[in-house]
């Protein structure tokens, strides 16, 4: 019996955001038939990708000129320029940054710096604007962020597809990668479904499972260090103007419980944070009890039994040695490229981190 071993120049493991943003980027310098991507979910963006706020964050919160920082910057402003391309719903609604307790002031005060720093325009509060918050929340001092906004994040992966349809990209869902090892100068893979094949580039952008992918080929000084989000809805109106988060938590374990909305009109607050072992999105019953004293801590007029449990998704930190690493972890290893660690704000950050891959490999 003869089994012939197809041979793609460029495979892609990880069909989330990044995945099909990298996808679109080869595709426009490469022809259809030298690239491949492979997703082991039945839909894309399955994972992490839909499972978040599908907040495009400003770059206020990273340290200066780290990956988070500069992606996040130029990713804000390439989701502008992706929208029109696609016609994907991008909600420009901005985000008030605010303390709810005296002891929080101090902090704010320091994020306005770190705005300067960043390059992050940010606004003062008119008295109307503080009148206005006082109504729904615990104030007690805030500034606006322009630049943050909401992207319909299940359009946009739709759009995304039916581009790279369009293009004749071959993108292969419900196929899982399950062994990779580099040998001869080229990679040689199986999947599930379409078997062996090898290729040149290697492209490692599997999300909370680009750890096991990458010791396949070896490498083992990164290890996962998973942190969970669990978010609940609010079953009644609220102000949904803008965006409204307390200050982070320290070492941007989290960003705090904050509003997000999106096109169902629905309010959500979330996420929290709690460790697990193992990437799973069960929602426990309790999660309201335990997320309410968070909710009620800023915000105003809500009652428990207006919440409910809704979704929770799983950050792919990133331990280096043992000890946690903050920042994204992008890096290239002769022809094998890999993207670690893409948590907040990788959603915003994936235009540019796409663009960035290329260049790395011209």
């Amino acid at each position: 019996m003869h089994n012939e071993v197809f041979h793609i120049p460029y495979v892609i493991c990880g069909g989330g955001i990044l995945g099909l943003l990298l996808a679109k980027e080869l595709s426009h310098k490469f022809s259809p038939d030298d690239l491949a991507l492979f997703e082991k979910n039945e839909f894309l963006g399955e994972g992490n990708t839909s499972r978040n706020s599908g907040v495009l964050h400003s770059g206020i919160y990273y340290p200066t000129d780290s990956l988070k920082h500069k992606h996040c910057l130029a990713g804000n402003k390439m989701w502008r320029n992706l929208a029109s391309e696609l016609d994907i719903t991008v909600n420009p609604c901005g985000k008030f940054i605010v303390a709810s307790t005296c002891d929080e002031v101090e902090r704010t005060k320091e994020l306005r710096e770190q705005a300067k720093k960043n390059d992050v325009p940010f606004n003062e509060l008119k008295e109307e604007q503080i009148n206005k918050l006082k109504e729904v929340i615990n104030y007690e001092d805030g500034f606006f962020i322009p630049s943050t906004g909401i992207v319909d994040i299940s359009e946009a992966i739709k759009k995304i597809e039916n581009h790279l349809f369009n293009k004749n990209v071959p993108i292969i869902k419900n196929d899982e990668i399950i062994s990779v090892e580099f040998k001869e100068n080229k990679f040689f893979i199986n999947t599930k479904l379409s078997g062996a094949m090898t290729c040149d580039y290697f492209f490692n952008v599997a999300g909370t499972d680009a750890i096991n992918i990458r010791k396949m080929l070896g490498h083992s000084e990164l290890e996962n260090y998973f942190v969970k989000g669990n978010y609940v809805k609010l079953n009644k109106k609220y102000y949904n103007e803008s965006l409204i988060y307390p200050v982070p938590q320290k070492n941007l374990k989290g960003l705090g419980v904050h509003t997000s909305f999106a096109t169902d009109g629905i309010i959500r607050f979330g996420p929290n944070t709690q460790d697990v072992d193992h990437v799973h999105f069960k929602v426990q019953d309790s999660i309201v009890d335990e997320m309410y004293p968070e909710v009620i801590k800023v915000f105003k007029g809500i009652n428990k039994e207006d919440l409910s449990p809704d979704y929770s998704g799983v950050r792919p930190k990133i331990k280096l040695n043992g000890e946690l690493h903050t920042d994204f972890w992008i890096k290239k290893h002769d022809n094998y490229i890999e993207c670690c660690g893409i948590e907040s704000p990788g959603l915003t950050a994936a235009p540019s981190i796409a663009k960035y891959l290329i260049e790395l490999i011209k």
